[in-house]
């Protein structure tokens, strides 16, 4: 059976000061329609069942994660005893899903990544289950680039993978951030997509390559899951996870994998990764996008945020302000990326603020 979990550990301190250490992005209201992992969750039920629609997160996002929100089981809800980024966070599914549907096809997804076109999101990762369930490699699903990002990974296609599969490619390479010159050539070349960083497998395919290229990490999570439903499981998966490298999926399996698949599409995809990409989700060229009580006089291109007392802002273009709580963000909409490194200061300087 297909699969899906939802990736929910980060932090996104890019959106400083409404994300903090007690509640993350993917805990945020950001495009006005909920929090973002609950959005996530929702667009898949048309997909899956609800039983098949899993999150994993850490033990502090327990206060965030109501089962009866997100619309799935309690069961279904992993919480990781610490934060060691996503290979372990994706090996803790899957060993868990595997005990239930050793079959499994599984997609592992970010939790708080926007989608305007839902069902073109829906059809393309139908298309990527059947893909992955048949080939037995790894599927990812590629963004055709709507203009030369730099905050963004690439993936180079080669040939058409063949088959019955129209529309699937051989992934020739991954590129990490490119600077906007390359960025601005893979573009023109047509070649390349976006990494939307949603990646589908078997359950099989996964616990081999992560046996093969992360063997302290599935010693770990095997090790613990000889213990699963008894009192002491939860003591081992602590046990473990201390033991564990922290590693991305990306770098620990991907990078090392051979044969990967990509899918170019377009669901009008966004990681909302910045403050600006959020207003370029919302809003079109120019507009001003606020939330809360805001006052704006001749300003263009702005994105405005309140979640108490009036906020006005006069004469001012490609700005962000927002205000959240007992801080307030002033920033061109340009130095969105440096919001983490302001949310880093205040950590060290006001870390209640944090």
């Amino acid at each position: 059976m297909d699969h899906v979990v939802v990736m929910a550990g980060g932090s996104g301190t890019r959106f400083w000061p409404e994300s903090r250490a007690r509640r993350s992005k993917q805990f945020l209201d950001l495009t006005g329609r909920g929090p973002m992992i609950r959005e996530t969750v929702r667009r898949l039920f048309p997909l899956l069942r609800r039983e098949n629609v899993w999150v994993v997160a850490g033990e502090k996002d327990a206060p965030h994660l109501s089962a009866r929100s997100l619309g799935i089981p309690g069961r279904n809800i992993l919480l990781e005893p610490e934060g060691k980024n996503t290979a372990p966070a994706v090996a803790l599914a899957v060993a868990r899903i595997a005990r239930r549907d050793p079959d499994a096809v599984i997609a592992a997804a970010p939790a708080d990544h926007a989608v305007a076109r839902e069902h073109a999101f829906r059809s393309v990762l139908r298309k990527g289950f059947r893909v992955a369930g048949r080939s037995g490699r790894f599927v990812t699903l590629g963004i055709t680039p709507a203009h030369p990002a730099t905050g963004y990974g690439y993936i180079e296609r080669g040939g058409p993978f063949g088959g019955k599969a129209d529309g699937v490619f051989n992934a020739l390479r991954f590129t990490e951030k490119p600077d906007l010159a390359d960025a601005r050539r893979f573009v023109r070349s047509g070649r390349y997509s976006w990494n939307s960083g949603i990646f589908i497998f078997r359950a099989d395919t996964f616990r081999d390559r992560l046996s093969r290229f992360l063997p302290e990490v599935h010693s770990a999570i095997e090790g613990a899951f000889r213990t699963y439903g008894k009192k002491e499981f939860t003591g081992r998966l602590r046990e473990a996870y201390r033991r564990m490298p922290s590693i991305s999926i990306d770098y620990g399996i991907l990078e090392k994998e051979k044969g990967i698949l990509v899918i170019p599409a377009d669901f009008g995809w966004s990681d909302l990764g910045t403050w600006r990409s959020l207003h370029e989700f919302l809003g079109g060229a120019g507009e001003n996008v606020t939330f809360g009580d805001a006052i704006l006089l001749d300003c263009r291109n702005a994105l405005v945020r309140t979640d108490r007392g009036v906020v006005a802002v006069a004469g001012m273009e490609d700005v962000v302000v927002v205000r959240s709580g007992d801080a307030v963000l002033v920033c061109p909409r340009g130095r969105s990326e440096d919001v983490k490194r302001i949310a880093e200061e205040v950590r060290k300087r006001f870390p209640h603020l944090s």
